[in-house]
């Protein structure tokens, strides 16, 4: 098993190469067979291999084209419904679906609700309605 990995995890490998063994370790990362995940801030070096980029923003995790920042991506992939999925072991995972923002007339409207109910005695709590 250890002789022959299904995946890799690459971590800055571009550190401390020269030019040709860029070429060398580029080639190889082609001609691997199995998953590889490359963790760098070498562009060139991701854009001539990588064709999907995954990054953490504000501790989600967003895939995208090979977007590096935002807006100067040259592939964006668009954010569709998710559908419920299920895994290789026969798991359902639900999808979430996205909150969508209040306008500022619903968000007063709720405000009034709230405070309407509080004043007739009924519980209230502050994460009730999440906007």
């Amino acid at each position: 098993m250890w002789n022959r990995p299904h995946m890799l995890v690459l971590d800055e490998p571009t550190n401390y190469l020269d030019r040709d063994s860029l070429g060398a370790l580029a080639a190889a990362i082609k001609a691997y067979g199995g998953g590889v995940v490359i963790v760098t801030h070498n562009r060139q070096f991701s854009e001539a291999l990588c064709s999907e980029v995954w990054k953490v923003d504000n501790g989600e995790l967003v895939a995208s084209g090979h977007n590096w920042v935002s807006g100067n991506g040259t592939t964006a992939i668009k954010e569709e419904e998710q559908e419920d999925m299920v895994d290789a072991q026969g798991n359902t995972i639900k999808a979430t679906k996205k909150k969508e923002k209040l306008s500022s007339k619903e968000l007063r409207k709720k405000k009034k609700e709230r405070m309407e109910r509080r004043k007739r005695g009924e519980e209230v709590f502050s994460d009730e309605d999440e906007w």
